[in-house]
């Protein structure tokens, strides 16, 4: 029989402190994931779930019963039971904003890696304007926009587009035609952040999900790309697209159809999705992998949407889809960056004790 202290141990960090739906959304991605790799055996794979009070809990697995049976620690005592597993990495699957910024830094903080992008990556990317302004700055074709806060009125010309700064899933969207109410999308909006993107809409020429993953030797693999299949009646994604939901709004599963992997892209097409993505990926300072909405004009020219700069490492999952359309399956996309991501540190740690420490800068 395998030693299973032998092995690396993976802590899969999930849950929210946010809000019910974003530790729905966690919950359920994360088990998708657990429930693949379990099978593999390569790793000592460990949950710690984040609630929404704020304690942790480390179950022995993600079943209702041992969720139920696990201690709820404070985060001081957690920080110490984390200590206590000496896990080789993290995979993060909190979506909510403490989740992908807060609690990746606490990792950072403890020398822990982490699977995929940093707690300042996600913090950019995650602001709208912000990552917009940096992939603008580095030449890549962004929809003109207009920052909003309480009280101010967007100067655009309808039709555009108002959604949350800070905020995922499609949640505060709406798009604003001639005849739609202003104030009561500007509301919505609100409700979920208090700054608001106001941003031009581009005609429904098509909808893409774009992927790059970072090689060994530094170069970059488009995945093939997903594309949604919208209607003039329905022209942008919407909470309904993407996730189902219970009578009480929190996410379930995810939303299935509608979709098409790989799309059909040309030559001239895939060098311009290729060059956006890759001029992304290097401007915001993304790791691993980076994934991006989007928008084609029916002109055939790439829009920068936002960034999707997270991965649960579940089957259905969008990194893990893509790839398998080239034959890469989720154990060997998710044993790659897992194993890459111990590595980092390994290396790290062998640099630090080779040569005296640093007299200068600010960077650790």
């Amino acid at each position: 029989m395998t030693d299973v202290s032998a092995k690396p141990l993976v802590l899969h960090v999930c849950g929210s402190v946010a809000s019910e739906y974003y530790e729905g959304v966690s919950i359920y991605y994360v088990n998708e994931c657990f429930q693949e790799v379990a099978k593999h055996g390569t790793y000592d794979n460990r949950p710690c779930i984040v609630h929404l009070d704020g304690t942790c809990s480390f179950p022995a697995d993600l079943s209702e019963e041992a969720k139920a049976k696990a201690e709820r620690l404070t985060i001081a005592q957690a920080f110490a039971k984390i200590a206590e597993l000496k896990p080789a990495t993290m995979v993060p699957h909190m979506f909510c904003l403490p989740g992908m910024t807060t609690y990746r830094a606490i990792f950072d903080a403890l020398c822990i890696p982490i699977v995929g992008n940093s707690a300042v990556v996600m913090g950019i990317s995650t602001n709208k304007v912000q990552s917009k302004a940096i992939v603008e700055a580095a030449g890549v074709p962004v929809p003109p926009a207009q920052l909003l806060k309480k009280g101010d009125v967007p100067h655009m010309k309808r039709p555009f587009i108002l959604k949350p700064c800070n905020e995922d899933n499609s949640q505060g969207i709406t798009l604003i035609k001639e005849n739609t109410d202003l104030q009561k999308a500007l509301d919505y909006a609100f409700s979920f952040d208090h700054e608001v993107l106001c941003e031009s809409y581009i005609e429904l020429g098509r909808e893409l999900r774009v992927a790059v993953l970072e090689k060994d030797d530094g170069s970059f693999q488009m995945l093939p790309c997903i594309e949604y299949f919208l209607t003039d009646d329905s022209p942008i994604r919407t909470p309904q697209h993407k996730l189902v939901t219970d009578s009480r709004g929190v996410p379930t599963t995810a939303v299935v159809g509608g979709r098409k992997c790989p799309a059909d892209i040309d030559d001239v097409l895939a060098k311009k999705l290729l060059n956006l993505a890759v001029k992304s990926h290097t401007a915001l300072g993304c790791r691993d992998y980076s994934i991006y909405d989007v928008r084609v004009d029916p002109q055939g020219e790439p829009f920068f949407i936002e960034a999707c700069l997270y991965c649960s490492f579940a089957p259905k999952s969008v990194i893990v889809a893509m790839a398998g359309e080239v034959g890469m399956k989720q154990r060997e996309v998710y044993e790659m960056f897992v194993d890459r991501s111990i590595k980092r540190k390994r290396e790290a740690d062998e640099q630090a004790a080779d040569g005296a420490a640093k007299r200068l800068g600010m960077r650790a």
